[in-house]
């Protein structure tokens, strides 16, 4: 079913009529701190996120505005590539229904924004998130308005690489178009950090790998990203902290 942007702007509408409130989300400047259930047994890491130009979209639907944020997932897996576990994900835990997608689409809406984890995730039966299968707060929050800070532990397994993907519904350019590509335009960008070698104390930045294709393609991480524009300056920079 497609999830166009009249559709979209119309779930949210009626979600805060109903609910009596302003739809419109004002964002706010101040960086954030996002403090995880510490849950794990491995090293507590930070992961500082810098938002771009591009962070946030402003977008409206009759009288109301409102500001589109990009969803964000962050993974760990050992050096040969075997899944760890995840490690945040915005907005799992389906306490409110502000996007369109993710409230008709349940699951398939996660394995669209993210194809990238959401493959890895299979590898070891996981399941995506859903109303029926929400995720807890150990993993999961709103996506912060602006730069955060997020504080968790890394998997005791040997963790050698970090992976976060990222993506922002109905970022659309010349080549990713709602007919090409449905409601999320330019696909996911994954970035990626070599965490092997790192000790308490120490820091590395994460850096760009690709994108995850369009929501037909094959889930992989493709390395071209001449094709996208405004989805690469959502992040500015990420800086992983042990």
């Amino acid at each position: 079913m497609k999830i166009k942007g009249v559709k979209l702007f119309s779930t949210i509408l009626v979600s805060g009529l109903l609910s009596g409130g302003c739809v419109m989300n004002k964002l706010n400047e101040a960086h954030e701190t996002i403090q995880l259930k510490q849950i794990a047994e491995g090293l507590p890491i930070s992961v500082d996120i810098a938002k771009g130009g591009h962070w946030s979209k402003r977008m409206q639907a009759g009288p109301v505005v409102f500001n589109v944020l990009p969803q964000i997932v962050i993974w760990a897996e050992d050096k040969e590539g075997r899944f760890l576990g995840t490690l945040y994900i915005t907005g799992a835990d389906y306490k409110t229904f502000r996007h369109g997608g993710k409230s008709e689409k349940g699951a398939a809406f996660w394995a669209e924004c993210f194809p990238v984890w959401a493959a890895r995730l299979k590898t070891v039966n996981g399941t995506l998130p859903s109303k029926e299968n929400p995720y807890t707060d150990a993993v999961t929050s709103a996506t912060p308005m602006s730069s955060f800070t997020l504080k968790t532990n890394l998997p005791p397994d040997k963790p050698a690489f970090l992976y976060l993907e990222v993506n922002q519904s109905g970022d659309t350019n010349a080549t990713y178009t709602d007919q090409n590509n449905d409601w999320a335009g330019q696909p996911s960008l994954i970035y990626r950090a070599d965490i092997s070698q790192m000790q308490p104390g120490s820091a590395c930045k994460m850096s760009l790998a690709g994108h995850g294709g369009r929501i037909k393609d094959q889930p992989d991480i493709y390395p071209d990203v001449s094709s996208l524009d405004t989805a690469l300056d959502q992040i500015q920079e990420i800086t992983v902290s042990f």
